[in-house]
């Protein structure tokens, strides 16, 4: 049986006045109040409300080009559409994703359409974790399925065009991750995928220790791969890569490419702590307390958290780290593409797939 990684470290404080370039992306989560109550998450237990206040995203640095804003559930924040706007104005090449459970349809389609106005191309990220009654049973909401699709078609209708599901794998839902794909593929949306992990910190300090069959895991991913990697679209042979990064990490406890957390990337909390991503609870600095990003970003406490990150000895492999990861080392992925393509090159001169993702319609 397969035992998913566990991540956990410590944290310091110091300062220093090394100077390294600034980060380009980011997962900002604005509050971790939410009304789900996910089997691999405890966030529903928070109580504390955020204390970030708008003034205080503006600080962030405009060298930002992606940034995903998360919770708990970011639209139960009543300042979210002004918190939004600041970052868009403080970081205006930055590509901005909300990640949402989608439970909330009317409040998130109001305050979507405010977005709008001012950011055309917002992207919204609904979490689906499995079909028929799974995703209800992962989520712990009545109808929770039923939900996400109607908040999902009232996004549509208000003009959203960049809308996604994100699927995260957990011992109850493996078999779900192609038909989650599947279900995506038929509402015409991009779906990203995720295997729950461990931290101190996030998901409300939930620990992981999930058992599933390897066997099930390989299929799962194993189809996810070769669908991407028939598609005639770099993009997706890309996401083809990111599959196979959580493949082996959920198989082998391997990471396939290292990660410059705390460098390229970095996590913020509702409360303004800045760490070098969700798994690594070294504190870099206060966002909220510092004068500037640049200060806090060159502090003695960011190089201890960098130093921790080096150090680390336990896997882990999460698109948001991932991104940069794979921009770092394209040759590299570029050459398993290669190898991939090559071998399915005789089942594409004859027609044949060895393997097939199921039709949304034939799920439960």
């Amino acid at each position: 049986m397969l035992r998913f990684p566990d991540m956990f470290s410590r944290n310091t404080t110091r300062r220093t006045t090394s100077r390294i370039p600034l980060p380009t992306d980011a997962v900002v989560a604005v509050t971790y109040l939410c009304n789900s109550r996910c089997t691999m998450c405890d966030f529903w237990k928070e109580t504390r409300q955020p204390t970030m206040t708008v003034e205080d995203y503006r600080k962030l640095p405009p060298t930002l080009r992606d940034i995903n804003v998360s919770g708990g559930e970011p639209f139960l924040h009543p300042q979210i559409v002004a918190i939004v706007r600041a970052l868009h104005e403080t970081c205006p090449k930055a590509r901005i994703t909300i990640s949402t459970n989608g439970f909330l349809t009317d409040l998130i389609c109001k305050r979507t359409r405010d977005i709008l106005e001012f950011l055309p191309d917002i992207g919204i990220r609904i979490s689906i974790d499995g079909v028929g009654d799974m995703h209800e049973r992962i989520r712990r909401i009545p109808q929770a399925l039923q939900k996400d699709l109607a908040t999902l078609r009232g996004l549509r209708a208000i003009g959203v065009r960049d809308i996604g599901f994100g699927y995260t794998m957990t011992e109850e839902n493996v078999e779900h991750c192609t038909k989650v794909y599947a279900l995506a593929q038929q509402e015409r949306v991009d779906c990203t995928w995720a295997v729950a992990q461990s931290s101190d910190f996030y998901f409300g300090g939930k620990q992981i220790e999930r058992r599933v069959d390897p066997a099930v895991v390989a299929r799962e991913f194993d189809v996810l791969m070769e669908a991407e990697l028939r598609r005639w679209r770099p993009k997706s042979w890309v996401r083809a890569y990111f599959a196979y990064g959580l493949r082996r990490l959920a198989l082998d406890g391997v990471q396939v490419l290292p990660s410059r957390a705390g460098t390229d990337f970095f996590f913020l909390d509702p409360f303004g702590n800045v760490y070098p991503s969700v798994v690594h609870p070294s504190v870099m600095g206060n966002c909220a307390a510092a004068t500037s990003f640049s200060d806090l970003w060159t502090s003695t406490a960011a190089a201890h958290a960098r130093r921790v990150v080096a150090a680390w000895d336990r896997p882990y492999w999460m698109v948001c780290t991932a991104r940069t990861a794979i921009r770092r080392n394209l040759p590299r992925v570029a050459r398993w593409v290669l190898v991939q393509q090559l071998r399915l090159l005789p089942q594409r001169l004859t027609g044949h797939r060895s393997l097939s993702v199921p039709t949304a319609a034939a799920t439960p």
